[in-house]
C-alpha cells in the first residue's frame, strides 16, 4: 500500500519536474526562436498515471508519471502511457539527474535506445 508520505514525495517531484521543463523549454525557444512564446506544462490528474500536458495552442501529452512510484513513461496516446518500460524515476536522484541531462523539448529523451 502506498503511504501518504510517498504520495507527497511524488507530487513534489512532479512539481520540480514541471518547473525544470518549463524553464528549459523557455530557454530553448529564447535561444533558437526568440519570437515564439514558449508553451508551459501542467499536471492533468489521474489515479494511476498523472499526465503532463502542454498548455499552449496545441494541447498535447508530453509524458505520463506513475502516481505511486514517480516513474516517467513516454505517452502512447492521450489516455495511456507506453507500458514497455519506465524511462526515468523522479524519486531516484541519479535517474532524475540523467533525465535532466538528456531532456529536450521534442521528447526524444523518452525513447528507448
Amino acid at each position: 500500500m502506498i503511504t501518504e508520505d510517498k504520495k507527497v514525495a511524488v507530487l513534489e517531484a512532479i512539481a520540480e519536474f514541471i518547473k525544470f521543463i518549463d524553464a528549459r523549454n523557455a530557454t530553448f525557444l529564447a535561444e533558437r526562436h526568440p519570437g515564439l512564446t514558449p508553451e508551459t506544462f501542467e499536471m492533468d490528474g489521474g489515479r494511476k498515471y498523472i499526465r503532463i500536458v502542454t498548455c499552449g495552442l496545441n494541447r498535447h501529452v508530453h509524458c505520463f508519471i506513475d502516481a505511486q512510484t514517480g516513474g516517467v513513461y513516454k505517452a502512447a496516446s492521450w489516455k495511456a502511457p507506453a507500458l514497455n518500460g519506465e524511462r526515468y524515476n523522479l524519486l531516484d536522484e541519479e535517474s532524475f539527474a540523467e533525465l535532466k541531462a538528456k531532456w529536450d523539448p521534442y521528447g526524444s529523451y523518452l525513447y528507448k535506445r
